[in-house]
């Protein structure tokens, strides 16, 4: 008996290559998309004589030249917690293909037990009634182990998804620094144009108070009407209304910086509360080829990686409409005692091949392909979308970057004049040409010209982060 049942092993052994290697793989094979995507960039405030590269663009905000920029941005990156809740999903990918890897391999388990039988009937004159004439032990040590054979490839398609899988999770890491990195920047030029901006409200309000003393002297001394003095007044109102709207929204981002840097909101304030200047680029921005900056974007990535699981599962659905064989098989010893478990009697060997055929639920399974088939259609269809996206955040930002700097030189021209308008304004006041109306006018207009090219200063720099979050820039390409 022990011969034959180690013949069969042997046989099965024996007939395992063989059935290996008649295995397909079924279900389509992953082929990358190609994207459509222009072949130059619209005319914009950057260089087209270079390219962009990866290596550049993973430390972009350093060409900000601003050091303390420098540090929320090394702030963010170790403390953020969007980082990591990317990084437990890297580590979940991972233990999944892990997982789906070792399908490859038998699964064996141990076992052992020890079981005391009593029989008999106890007599009526014995000092414990529950005791029993007789009783026998029994143990038993075993392996228990079975292979399913992987003859259509569903155990590949799992471990091709779950690289995949991975993959896409790694890159969703990246998409977060990309944002983070971008979000961080973009909060830190909104809070120095929000204090460059409060600053000139304050610097105008200063002299217009200077204004109002000299004015009320003049309307004591009677050389002026109280006319002169309420104008001057509601003027400076005016602008006094204006400091509680910077205020709040220096608070506002102040916050989301602390937030974004993974701490709490109201650290930041003594480290950022004095004013700074807002950071502009200190060199010249190259832009490459389409394809290639997009290539490199990381949502973009992304969304190839799932495409390329999701076409994997279709192979796992599919591979159920075919036969699955399993070999299973027990190697364990038993005895009634200790002594005798070592004995030639004790050993015990089982096979026991099974195979499994798809009858009627085929149409089932035919469902489930459907479904699978559906999902990496909307899967396709948004990677397209994706790429779609990310070409109009780029030519977007790109014409905003060239276009607010013509802009920001427009309106520093105009705040110039509007300077040279109040001293003239002024000095026609005090020899009577015009009335103070006209000082009232001009000082209302520079404070707007003021305001709006500081505004315009940051835009130029904002539109400049979004560009570079368009192109994918904030990760290390060598990221692992």
């Amino acid at each position: 008996m022990k011969t034959f049942t180690v013949a069969v092993l042997g046989a099965m052994l024996l007939l395992f290559p063989m059935l290996a290697g008649g295995c397909r793989v079924v279900g389509p094979d992953y082929t990358r998309p190609r994207m459509s995507v222009p072949t130059a960039w619209p005319e914009g405030g950057l260089s087209k004589d270079a390219v962009t590269e990866a290596d550049a663009l993973a430390e972009w905000w350093k060409t900000l030249e601003d050091p303390i920029l420098d540090q929320m941005v090394e702030q963010a990156l170790a403390g953020n917690r969007d980082i990591r809740v990317a990084l437990t999903r890297i580590r979940q990918s991972r233990a999944g293909l892990g997982v789906a890897a070792k399908d490859l391999d038998p699964s064996v388990d141990a076992s052992a037990q020890y079981r005391r039988t009593q029989s008999g009937s106890p007599n009526a004159d014995d000092d414990d009634p529950f005791l029993f004439t007789s009783g026998s032990d029994y143990y038993d040590v075993g392996f228990d182990a079975s292979w399913e054979l992987d003859l259509f490839g569903k155990k590949y398609r799992n471990i091709e998804a779950a690289v995949a899988d991975l993959q896409a999770d790694e890159e969703g890491l990246r998409n977060v620094l990309v944002s983070l990195v971008s979000e961080v920047a973009s909060s830190y030029v909104k809070l120095r144009t929000f204090q460059q901006q409060l600053e000139i409200v304050n610097r105008n309000l200063e002299l217009q108070e200077k204004v109002l003393s000299v004015l009320e002297d003049q309307s004591k001394a009677g050389l002026i009407s109280r006319l002169q003095v309420q104008q001057s007044k509601y003027n400076i109102e005016n602008t006094r209304s204006r400091i509680p709207g910077y205020r709040i929204s220096i608070e506002e981002t102040l916050n989301t910086l602390a937030v974004l840097l993974g701490r709490t909101p109201g650290e930041l304030h003594q480290e950022l509360e004095a004013p700074a200047p807002i950071p502009v680029p200190g060199v010249e921005i190259a832009i490459g080829i389409p394809a290639d900056i997009l290539r490199q974007r990381p949502d973009i990535r992304q969304a190839e990686r799932e495409l390329a699981a999701q076409t994997a599962r279709i192979g796992v659905a599919t591979a159920d409409l075919y036969p699955s064989f399993r070999l299973g098989g027990s190697l364990g010893m038993s005895a009634a005692s200790l002594n005798s478990f070592f004995s030639d009697d004790s050993p015990g060997l089982s096979v026991i091949p099974f195979i499994s055929l798809p009858v009627f639920n085929r149409d089932r399974i035919r469902d489930q392909v459907e479904i699978q088939n559906a999902i990496q259609e909307r899967y396709f269809i948004e990677y397209e979308s994706t790429v779609q996206d990310a070409v109009k955040e780029v030519r977007d930002a790109l014409i905003a970057y060239g276009e607010e700097q013509k802009r920001n030189i427009i309106l520093e021209r105009g705040a110039r004049e509007a300077r040279s308008a109040l001293d003239i304004a002024d000095e026609q006041y005090r020899t009577g040409l015009v009335s103070f109306i006209n000082v009232v006018d001009a000082q209302r207009s520079l404070l707007a010209f003021e305001e709006s090219q500081v505004n315009s200063q940051g835009n130029v720099t904002q539109d400049l982060i979004r560009l570079y979050k368009a192109l994918g820039g904030g990760w290390d390409p060598d990221l692992k």
